[in-house]
């Protein structure tokens, strides 16, 4: 436990109807006394109401109430205390500084959650599953932190690392003690349990495309020729204007990113130049990086002026996107101006898929495009599932590395090569799984992870 006393404000910090300022420390409860007119009356998960004074002069700073939660019965598992003040950010502050003033620090970003995971108050995919309820922006991402933060992942990341130590005990019984009967371990139950153990982490590893997809949004990338009305399609789907639309060919020079909410989705929408030929230095940047963009996106929109028709650059670049088997969609822009030019377009791209109508000016079809995207990503089949998925890219990373390590010990075992060789690989496998739950986790994991969050948390 730590010897020095910290303090922050835990709630946003600007003007609120409250702010909340979080002591925790051996003297947590010393310098709320030295400054609380109803110390006295403060007991453990109580909370009381007072006024804070500044003993210098007297002066009474603010009407609040304090709470007091004695360790190793508090959050942090050490003495917390909480004044709940008014909300305005110079009376707040004061509270603080006068909290400083009397024994305590400013507590790093994270650092209080630290210190709850320090002292045996959550493992580390709890202490992840925090930052990500806090940085949630739809149901869906805070259902699954939620999910993390109950232990769901330490749970079942714990009974797999139960499985492994257990066969490794066994393995470890019948090197050592061979006189003792008991039931050895052949070659066909060992690669029957390790097999089973990979399936196991599999099923982990499969639920994090959908993980990803919910924790950091779907990438899309609006593709076309210039002039396709890829800015104005972004405006309609942002709902706002914040591409600038002109007639003027060339107009968006480099990639625009916005971010928009349809239902559990989140959507990362980049507005990219528009591809063409052109002797414009700058102009060529932009078109390499929508370029670019359509291998590093999730979804590619691809856009046709149906008044322009379809060149030879449209089929060029839609074969490029049909080929690297990711999703997307093509939009005939312009329907409001001629429906039976979409159509006769429509018609050339026979051998192409998801094909809708739209008019990114009156804004036909800009909910099909939307309602086409859920239909792909389909993670609002997820709400109401309980089962558990891997949203964390740390815990993906660790998980394949532990499947791997899986692998070479079944490919050992078929080989018939000594059965104690293998002990290496699966307390590789442990290991990793403990980095997942913090109970084999470097410091500098530790620190880069609750560098993350905000202060006072």
């Amino acid at each position: 436990m730590s010897t020095e006393t910290i303090a922050a404000v835990s709630t946003g910090g600007s003007s609120s109807g409250i702010n909340i300022i979080r002591i925790s420390g051996n003297n947590a409860k010393k310098i709320v006394d030295n400054i609380f007119t109803n110390h006295e009356k403060l007991e453990h998960q109580k909370i009381i109401y007072g006024k804070i004074i500044n003993p210098s002069n007297n002066m009474v700073l603010d009407e609040v109430l304090v709470s007091y939660f004695k360790a190793p019965n508090s959050f942090t598992g050490e003495d917390v205390c909480e004044i709940n003040c008014h909300g305005g950010r110079k009376v707040t502050m004061e509270i603080l500084n006068l909290v400083i003033n009397y024994g305590a620090r400013m507590a790093h970003p994270g650092e209080f959650s630290k210190r709850a995971f320090l002292n045996g108050k959550m493992d580390l995919s709890k202490a992840e599953a925090i930052i990500d309820m806090i940085n949630a922006k739809t149901k869906l991402q805070a259902k699954l932190a939620m999910s993390q933060l109950e232990g769901g992942i330490y749970d079942r990341v714990e009974e797999i690392r139960e499985k492994i130590v257990s066969l490794m005990a066994e393995i470890e019984v019948g090197i050592d003690y061979p006189e003792y009967d008991y039931e050895k371990l052949t070659q066909a139950s060992l690669i029957s349990r390790l097999e089973k153990l990979k399936e196991d982490i599999s099923k982990l590893i499969k639920t994090h495309n959908e993980g990803k997809y919910i924790k950091e949004g779907v990438n899309v990338a609006i593709i076309g020729n210039t002039n396709a009305g890829k800015s104005s399609l972004l405006n309609a789907l942002l709902n706002e204007e914040k591409a600038i639309v002109t007639d003027i060919e060339g107009t968006t020079r480099d990639v625009i990113e916005e971010t928009i909410i349809i239902g559990n989705l989140v959507l990362n929408i980049s507005d990219t130049a528009g591809i063409r030929d052109t002797n414009d230095v700058v102009e060529k940047i932009g078109i390499n990086r929508s370029l670019k963009k359509i291998e590093d996106t999730d979804i590619i929109i691809y856009l046709i002026d149906v008044n322009r028709g379809i060149e030879k650059i449209d089929f060029e670049t839609l074969n490029k996107i049909h080929n690297l088997n990711k999703p997307y969609i093509i939009g005939l822009n312009k329907v409001d101006i001629s429906r039976e030019k979409c159509l006769e377009i429509k018609d050339k791209l026979s051998n192409f898929k998801n094909i809708i109508l739209l008019s990114a000016k009156t804004k036909e079809g800009i909910e099909d495009i939307k309602n086409k995207i859920q239909e792909i990503f389909n993670v609002s089949s997820f709400e109401n599932t309980e089962n558990l998925i891997i949203v964390n890219e740390r815990h993906n990373e660790l998980l394949l590395k532990a499947k791997s390590e899986i692998d070479k010990a079944i490919e050992i075992t078929k080989e018939g090569e000594f059965i104690d060789i293998i002990t290496i690989n699966l307390n590789e496998v442990i290991s990793l799984l403990g980095n997942i739950t913090g109970k084999d986790t470097s410091n500098d994991v530790i620190n880069k992870i609750f560098e993350k969050f905000c202060l006072g948390k």
